[in-house]
């Protein structure tokens, strides 16, 4: 009798999931992948869009196209979860699987903060781009606020990564002169994930070019043109806001998270709570040594999602487990359209985690674009 996974959520995860166990696997092994959305996007193709350097549609497949790997794609609702029975409930009734693999992502969630959705911009969300890119093209100068409002979320540097974005984009039409860039947030550092070092050289990128920053900004309300902030206010003509982020409604409805809100699983296997149920990606939250949370980002998500491929084959076929996940991984962080420099964290490792930043180069750069490539290709196929 063939054996059945059960992917929800077709992201970076739950695909690197599903394509991992088709090259593992028989075709006697079934894979059902199930999003509610036809296409897949490269996130990063937000603040390209945002700033005019690509578009949306180049960076977007159809999860059809799936179906070469093997892999089954439903688009429908995910309207339930039942951990226990390793099966899910769609607008279309009930799909179980052997094993279930919930890999449903992060939420944005600017209605959690009073008036953000009606004063300010949400690029983390893809609806709320366009708008925002239609914003920024009216600007003729004054204030731009990039406004961290929650954490965690997924990506920590593209915040940082959209206000250098907005100052070359600025500077290419002649209005950075006057606009005054600031960056506000409510963590300690600017990239708590990349420890002290990390936020000291982000913040000497920023100082450098002449963008603001403020730190332990708690976000209270956004009213007209100002952000109330705990302990003052900032005033802003265009603002750009990272929300907080959210599970699913259907994943905090589910028996899978944990206190802290998000699903809670082995750091090193992904495994729930429940038998033959995993999770992966941007929906949990892994403690670190030091406190804080495993960063949320694509290449992490498919770093879990192919270990857990790996050991449900093991698993169906009687072999040993593969190697933990071992929390490493890295990160472009674009200082503009053509330079880069690179994060490389061991993000596992005790008493704190080794996070190392290169030099800005031209090469990284062109690395994060073929990386696009690259994936998009083996996923989809030319």
């Amino acid at each position: 009798m063939s054996a059945r996974t059960l992917v929800l959520g077709g992201g970076f995860g739950g695909i690197a999931t599903a394509v991992e166990l088709r090259r593992l696997l028989g075709d006697d092994h079934e894979i059902v992948l199930v999003d509610r959305k036809p296409q897949f996007t490269m996130g990063l193709r937000k603040l390209w869009e945002l700033v005019g350097h690509g578009t949306f549609a180049d960076g977007s497949r159809s999860r059809v196209l799936l179906a070469r790997h093997g892999v089954e794609f439903l688009q429908t609702e995910i309207n339930a979860i039942d951990p226990s029975g390793r099966r899910g409930e769609t607008s279309d009734g009930w799909r179980d699987g052997d094993h279930l693999v919930v890999a449903l992502g992060a939420v944005s969630r600017p209605d959690l903060v009073p008036g953000l959705p009606e004063h300010g911009h949400d690029v983390w969300g893809f609806a709320g781009v366009p708008a925002a890119a239609e914003a920024l093209r009216a600007f003729d100068g004054g204030r731009i606020v990039v406004l961290i409002a929650g954490a965690p979320y997924p990506c920590p540097p593209a915040p940082y990564e959209c206000v250098l974005h907005l100052h070359e984009h600025l500077l290419a039409r002649g209005l950075r002169d006057r606009t005054e860039l600031a960056v506000a947030t409510l963590q300690p550092m600017l990239m708590p994930n990349a420890g002290r070092d990390g936020s000291e050289w982000m913040g000497q990128q920023l100082t450098e070019r002449g963008i603001s920053y403020r730190l332990g900004a708690k976000t209270e309300r956004v009213e007209p043109a100002v952000v109330v902030l705990a302990d003052g206010e900032m005033p802003f003509d265009l603002l750009i806001a990272v929300p907080p982020h959210r599970p699913p409604a259907v994943v905090a409805d589910s028996e899978l998270t944990a206190g802290h809100g998000w699903i809670a699983v082995d750091a090193g296997t992904l495994a729930t709570s429940h038998e033959g149920v995993y999770a992966v990606g941007d929906v949990t939250l892994i403690p670190l040594a030091n406190g804080l949370p495993l960063p949320k980002a694509g290449v992490m998500a498919e770093l879990q999602g192919t270990r857990v491929a790996r050991a449900i084959a093991a698993e169906l076929r009687g072999e040993e487990p593969p190697a933990p996940f071992d929390g490493s991984g890295f990160c472009p962080i674009e200082l503009g359209p053509g330079s880069a420099a690179l994060v490389e964290g061991h993000w596992y490792a005790e008493p704190e985690p080794v996070v190392t930043v290169s030099e800005p180069s031209a090469a990284h750069a062109a690395e994060k674009a073929a990386f696009e490539t690259e994936h998009l290709e083996r996923w989809f196929g030319a």
